[in-house]
């Protein structure tokens, strides 16, 4: 047995009795990189890719084109690595939403930041829900620079069409760190409202995520402010006993009379 396995050996033996808790970042991806490149010793590609990305996090959160930079990675080591943040995000959502159906805001909210994870740049995500508040299906409808994402109302408006949905939530992050929205987000969200009231979808929220802080406009009574509940506590209720209520609406606009 040559050095190198050896050492990987070692590496694999420790991490099935002890885990990760006692590795170091550049062990970590020493161990990881074992798989995709059998005959190399990953411990110099290991500590040129931390030095090169300031942290596990941020050799994690690279693209496979800036992986390829580092002397020694290749096609296979680059999707390797960057698989390990989406997949991440991936197991968070299945494991908040097993059974794709929102129950209480917290779950919505929660879920909406697993979408957001690792991401440098702003997106912005359509979730669409059919009446019993079913997830349908999640979209990326954009994806921007750091400090904005632009979007076209009509695309979530095809999106939901195209899935059967009758409620929609959108949601978008601030990769700054400062979860208030803009204007901007107020003008967009405002539009995107009308132009699913004259779809007769009801759209619940906009989530605004930045790291682990979030805005829901909903709770902010930044859509139609009769349709929101009448305190904190309120706000917090089950989703189902909001969506059996009457729609949430932008604007000030008159609701439809009930039949």
């Amino acid at each position: 047995m040559s050095e190198h396995a050896g050492h990987r050996s070692r590496l694999r033996a420790r991490y099935k009795r002890e885990g990760l808790a006692g590795f170091a970042p550049h062990e970590v991806l020493e161990l990881l990189l074992t798989y995709a490149l059998p005959r190399i010793d990953t411990n110099l590609i290991a500590h040129a890719l931390i030095e090169k990305f300031g942290s596990l996090s941020g050799v994690l959160e690279a693209s496979p084109q800036e992986l390829e930079r580092v002397p020694g990675v290749g096609p296979q080591a680059s999707t390797l690595l960057s698989m390990m943040v989406p997949l991440l995000r991936l197991y968070e959502q299945e494991k908040l939403l097993p059974k794709k159906r929102f129950k209480t805001y917290p779950d919505l909210r929660a879920y909406c930041r697993t979408l957001f994870l690792g991401a440098e740049n702003e997106q912005f995500y359509l979730l669409c829900l059919d009446a019993r508040l079913n997830l349908l299906s999640v979209r990326m409808i954009a994806a921007g620079t750091p400090n904005q994402v632009r979007v076209e109302p009509r695309l979530v408006a095809q999106e939901l069409l195209r899935c059967g949905a009758v409620g929609a939530v959108i949601s978008h992050n601030h990769p700054s760190g400062f979860s208030f929205p803009s204007q901007e987000d107020i003008d967009l969200t405002r539009q995107i409202g009308e132009t699913l009231e004259k779809m007769d979808i009801r759209l619940y929220d906009h989530i605004v995520i930045a790291g682990n802080q979030d805005y829901s406009f909903f709770s902010h009574h930044l859509l139609d402010a009769s349709a929101a509940p009448p305190d904190a506590d309120a706000q917090e209720e089950a989703l189902l006993l909001i969506a059996a209520d009457r729609p949430l609406r932008m604007g000030g606009g008159k609701r439809k009379k009930q039949r």
